[in-house]
């Protein structure tokens, strides 16, 4: 069966990027990062912790 575990929306905003995620928990939560890669540890990191809480 398939599950949502997260919804995820990633924006460029002028001179750096916005991440809007919203966990299945319900929680919502925004990174905003100059450098793209960092936002997506700091989202990676964020949803991998979200996770292993709930399994």
């Amino acid at each position: 069966m398939e599950e949502t575990l997260c919804s995820m929306e990633i924006i460029k905003v002028e001179s750096s990027f916005r991440a809007k995620i919203q966990i299945a928990s319900g929680r919502y939560v925004e990174y905003e990062n100059k450098d793209f890669e960092n936002l997506l540890q700091q989202v990676y990191k964020d949803i991998q912790e979200e996770i292993e809480n709930t399994l």
